[in-house]
C-alpha cells in the first residue's frame, strides 16, 4: 500500500516556507529540497527524524524547477547520502552551472529594469537579493536527466513529467496519474498568485517576454487535467485547480484593467505603472518582482491590442491604443 506524501516546511527568508515533500516508498524520494542554509537543513533533519529517517537515507532526490528553495539543499543531500538527483533536462541545465546563470539572470535583470524606467539607486540597492541567491545555492550535478513526458519510479509510485513554464522557464509537474495527484511546486498556490519571471532566454526578438503569456496558457492546460490533488511548494494543496485557475485569470483581468486606468492618465513606463499600483517600500524593496509584474500584464495588453509600446534608446513607454476604450484581455 502507498503512504500519502508527507510535507515537511522548511523556513524560507521574506516567503515563509517551502514544502519539501517526502515519499516513504521505493525509492525514498524527497521532491524538493529547500534552500542551502543551516535553518532549512535542520528543518529538513527534524522532519525526517519524526518519520524515523535520515538525510542519510534518502535515495532520490527530484525537483519541480530551478528556483534555490526548491533544489537548493540538492547537492548536500547527494554528498551525505549518495542519492541520485533526477529533474528536468532544461533544471539540470541550469543546476549544473547555477551561479553562473545567477550572474546572467542579475546582468540581465539589471538591464531589464534599466530600460523600464528603475532609477540606478533603485537597481543598486537591489544587490542584495543577488547575494541571497548566491548564497543560498550551490552548482549540482543531475544524475538523471529527464524529458518533458518521461516517468520515473519514485517513493513507490510512477511519476510523469509535464512541463509548465511561467513561473520559471523550468516548471515541472510531478504528476501520479493513477493517484490523480501531481507535485507542482510554485506552479499554482492556494492563497497568493505565482510571478512570472523573465530570462533573457525568455526573450523575444522584439526586445519582450513571452512569460505571462506563456503562464496562462499553462495554468489552462494544469486546469483540464484530470486531477483532485496538486501538492504545492508553498502552503496547502490545492484540491480545485480549475476554480482555482479561473479566480487567477480573473485577477489578470482586474489587473490589466487597473493599468489600463492608469495609461488613460498618459503614456508610463512599467516602473511608473508600478509605482501607482504597490506601496513605496515594496516597489524600493522588490523593484524586478514589481517590474515582472508590470511588464507581464502589458504582454497580455499588447496582444489584445489594448495598449502600444514605444521602445527606443531611453527604454519602453507604453500608452492606450484608444484612451478610455480597447476590449478585455483573454
Amino acid at each position: 500500500m502507498k503512504l500519502d506524501p508527507v510535507a515537511i516546511p522548511l523556513p524560507l527568508a521574506h516567503v515563509g516556507s517551502v514544502n519539501a515533500w517526502l515519499l516513504r516508498g521505493d525509492p525514498l524520494t524527497l521532491v524538493d529540497t529547500g534552500p542551502r542554509d543551516d535553518a532549512a537543513l535542520a528543518a529538513l533533519e527534524a522532519g525526517l527524524l519524526r518519520e524515523r529517517l535520515r538525510v542519510e537515507d534518502i535515495e532520490l532526490v527530484l525537483a519541480t524547477h530551478h528556483h534555490l528553495d526548491h533544489i537548493g539543499l540538492a547537492a548536500t543531500i547527494q554528498r551525505r547520502s549518495g542519492a541520485v538527483v533526477a529533474v528536468l533536462d532544461r533544471v539540470a541545465d541550469y543546476a549544473d552551472r547555477y551561479h553562473a546563470e545567477i550572474e546572467q539572470d542579475r546582468r540581465f535583470a539589471r538591464a531589464l529594469m534599466t530600460h523600464h524606467g528603475v532609477p540606478d539607486a533603485v537597481i543598486a540597492d537591489s544587490e542584495d537579493f543577488w547575494a541571497y541567491l548566491r548564497s543560498r545555492s550551490e552548482d549540482v550535478r543531475a544524475d538523471v536527466r529527464l524529458g518533458d513526458g518521461d516517468s520515473i519510479r519514485a517513493g513507490g509510485r510512477t511519476l510523469r513529467l509535464v512541463w509548465r513554464p511561467g513561473h520559471s522557464a523550468t516548471d515541472t509537474l510531478l504528476v501520479d496519474d493513477h493517484d490523480a495527484i501531481a507535485f507542482t511546486g510554485d506552479h499554482l498556490l492556494a492563497t497568493i498568485s505565482s510571478n512570472t519571471e523573465i530570462q533573457a532566454a525568455d526573450r523575444a526578438v522584439d526586445g519582450r517576454g513571452r512569460s505571462r503569456a506563456r503562464y496562462l496558457e499553462s495554468l489552462r492546460s494544469t486546469a483540464r487535467m484530470p486531477l483532485t490533488r496538486l501538492l504545492t511548494g508553498h502552503g496547502a494543496p490545492v484540491t480545485d485547480a480549475g476554480r482555482l485557475v479561473r479566480a487567477r485569470l480573473l485577477e489578470h483581468d482586474r489587473r490589466c484593467d487597473r493599468i489600463t486606468a492608469i495609461l488613460a492618465g498618459g503614456p508610463a513606463t512599467a516602473y511608473a505603472i508600478a509605482r501607482q499600483i504597490w506601496p513605496a517600500r515594496t516597489v524600493l524593496e522588490q523593484p524586478l518582482l514589481v517590474v515582472w509584474e508590470v511588464v507581464g500584464h502589458l504582454e497580455l495588453l499588447l496582444a489584445s491590442g489594448r495598449v502600444a509600446e514605444h521602445a527606443g534608446d531611453g527604454g519602453s513607454v507604453f500608452e492606450l491604443t484608444v484612451p478610455g476604450r480597447g476590449r478585455r484581455a483573454a
